[in-house]
């Protein structure tokens, strides 16, 4: 009985999700930021991320630090398909 106990358990251990990957202080600093409003977008194509930041600081109210802004733009710039 405890071997099947603890098969069972090394089995249900073996399919739970663990992250795949530890994320980068940028990506939590993102995804902590920027998804309170919308869901978490992968960073994209994309050349005027400061410019979408500066829109959502001003028209969304968003209030981020200057560490916190250049975190984001880091973190997008950085994951972004056009470098």
């Amino acid at each position: 009985m405890k071997v099947r106990a603890g098969l069972v358990l090394s089995m249900a251990a073996a399919c739970s999700s663990a992250p795949s990957r530890p994320l980068s202080e940028e990506e939590r600093t993102y995804r902590a930021k920027c998804t309170s409003c919308h869901r978490a977008y992968e960073p994209g194509e994309r050349k005027d991320w400061p410019a979408v930041l500066d829109k959502m600081q001003t028209e969304k109210k968003t209030h981020l630090n200057p560490d916190e802004r250049a975190q984001i733009l880091a973190f997008l710039r950085g994951n972004s398909v056009m470098r």
